[in-house]
């Protein structure tokens, strides 16, 4: 027996009961018995008592009882229907993302004392009225209670929080945005794994999080447009054409998600940081909010085109969110550069390229600073020059080419060593190359690490030998701690160093080995950063897209 599906059935094609009034709960007849007693309208109606969730017969109540009032956490696909009334009796619940998510879609939420360990700030968005059991009074034709808004609500995905410059750069925004003036509330999926998990905890204490549990609630009568949609965009496309690429139907689903994840939340501006996740770019694009934001954080269509082994890695994803950026008010490249890329690349999908602009990567350079001058348990030789990268290791970062110059170096300057700092999928290649090259001596895998700034500060010169990369989060640390810097001269790049705040080298081992070895001899006609105007500039550049123009 499905449950989700049999709610769904009675939620999609029954009438609402009217006068029907369902109670679920576990033994709590005295607290039921209050509020029956606070409310005696609600005593003239049919009364239908549950205790359990798990019969076919107690399920469809919740998707056709005009009351619903309940001591327990209702399932994670419950939304409250249009002509309902949900009442939730707080009685020291664990605040789960299922029961956090739920206090969204209850009318009144009647509570025995204080809200224990419900962070403070998410109670604000709360838009139900809060009742104390013992004077708790609802009213039989409840009116709308006028929220008082003092900031904007923006509404962001940030990609999961993975070990990469997308997290870094979501939290210096989090950290560096106008607190007094906006709310920011976070999405995530309910469970991540252990870095991600280090990662999401970062998040600043003004910001809310909200994961989300269970699955997207699909009527049976959509599932096979559902499946057509995301399994053919590109015959979606062709038929549809860009602008209507996004039909009302997958929209509606969307938004009903949406709805089900934040309730009646009020979103102001909705900002889909990350860009490469199908799911959360259809959440974002479908809302109602009056701005809606996309990122790019690479040039895109590289990552289109980029593999691990036969397959590739974004594309089926990418099918997808290129032709919702029709339904984003505003597309955002992190460099100047990597924006001029992909708008030349994807024109022939944007029909209003004018709205693809730039807005540089916010940083901490506080948060570096500190961090840098922590103690590190890895040593790095005083006695030896040494080079230091960090990134994800992936194929577009290069790391093979960046060995396998180093090791051209080796033969010419044997004091000099590498570190690299970061995980992926190509950790156990990489290892096997170092071997094969003899180098497991002087390369060193060091990867993930909670603090790399005091490695990184520690090393003589930083080298970054990627193909592709929108505006390296890892250049502009290096920046801030003054490290010399030889990169390679692409879009993403170039925009941070073309003023001589590293030494730009054309992707080559030659060129790499060269790179490395011109910094090791003395080369040091390197630009000082001013951090504090670079930030304060970026940061102004972000408020000016987060309001309309």
């Amino acid at each position: 027996m499905n449950l989700k599906r049999l709610y769904l059935k009675s939620w999609f094609e029954e009438e609402i009961v009217k006068d029907k009034v369902v109670f679920i709960t576990e033994k709590e007849t005295k607290i039921i018995e209050k509020i029956l007693s606070n409310n005696p309208f609600l005593k003239e109606k049919k009364h239908y008592f549950i205790d359990a969730l798990d019969s076919e017969e107690n399920i469809i109540w919740l998707g056709k009882a005009e009351y619903i009032i309940s001591t327990i956490e209702l399932p994670t696909f419950f939304i409250k229907k249009a002509g309902q009334t949900y009442i939730q009796i707080i009685n020291k619940p664990d605040w789960n993302a299922n029961f956090k998510r739920l206090l969204l879609h209850a009318d009144y939420i009647v509570k025995k004392d204080a809200f224990e360990n419900l962070p403070e700030n998410f109670k604000t968005l709360i838009q139900g009225q809060v009742l104390l059991l013992e004077n708790g009074r609802l009213f039989e034709t409840k009116e709308a209670a006028a929220v008082k808004k003092t900031k904007k609500i923006i509404v962001m995905y940030c990609g999961g929080f993975k070990n990469n410059g997308i997290t870094s750069s979501a939290l210096n925004l989090m950290r560096n945005l106008d607190k007094e003036k906006y709310q920011i509330v976070v999405i995530e999926k309910e469970k991540l794994d252990y870095y991600e998990t280090l990662n999401f905890n970062k998040i600043p204490n003004h910001v809310i999080k909200v994961q989300i549990p269970g699955d997207i609630n699909i009527a049976p009568n959509e599932e096979e447009a559902f499946l057509d949609f995301h399994c053919h965009p590109l015959e979606h496309l062709m038929k549809n054409g860009p602008t209507k690429f996004l039909t009302e139907e997958i929209k509606t689903i969307y938004k009903r998600e949406l709805h089900r994840v934040l309730g009646d939340t009020s979103i102001d501006i909705a900002i889909d940081f990350d860009g490469y996740f199908k799911y959360w770019t259809l959440l974002l694009a479908s809302s109602n909010g009056p701005r809606k934001i996309i990122y790019q954080h690479n040039e895109m269509m590289q990552e289109y085109s980029k593999k691990l082994g036969k397959e590739y890695k974004h594309r089926a994803d990418l099918n997808i969110i290129f032709p919702l950026y029709n339904y984003f008010d505003v597309i955002v490249s992190v460099s100047k550069q990597t924006g001029e890329v992909n708008k030349e690349h994807l024109k022939h999908i944007i029909q209003d390229t004018s709205k693809m602009t730039y807005i540089h990567n916010l940083i901490d350079y506080e948060y570096i600073l500190r961090s840098a001058k922590e103690k590190s348990d890895i040593e790095v030789s005083p006695d030896t020059f040494n080079f230091v990268t960090m990134g994800r290791l992936s194929p577009e970062k290069n790391h093979k080419g960046l060995i396998k110059a180093f090791y051209q170096l080796q033969k010419k300057q044997s004091d000099t060593q590498l570190f690299i700092i970061g995980l992926g999928e190509l950790e156990e290649e990489l290892k096997k190359y170092v071997l094969d090259l003899g180098l497991e001596d002087k390369v060193h895998l060091l990867g993930q690490l909670e603090n790399p700034f005091p490695i990184i500060d520690a090393c003589d010169a930083f080298v970054l030998s990627s193909i592709h990369e929108g505006q390296p989060m890892v250049l502009l640390e290096c920046l801030v701690l003054q490290k010399k810097i030889i990169s390679t001269n692409i879009p993403g790049c170039y925009s941070l160093l073309k003023d001589g705040y590293g030494l730009l080298i054309e992707n080559t081992t030659e060129e790499l080995m060269e790179g490395m070895e011109k910094v090791m001899l003395g080369y040091d006609d390197f630009k000082k950063f001013d951090y504090k105007a670079y930030n304060k500039e970026a940061g102004q550049m972000l408020e000016s897209k987060l309001e309309k123009e």
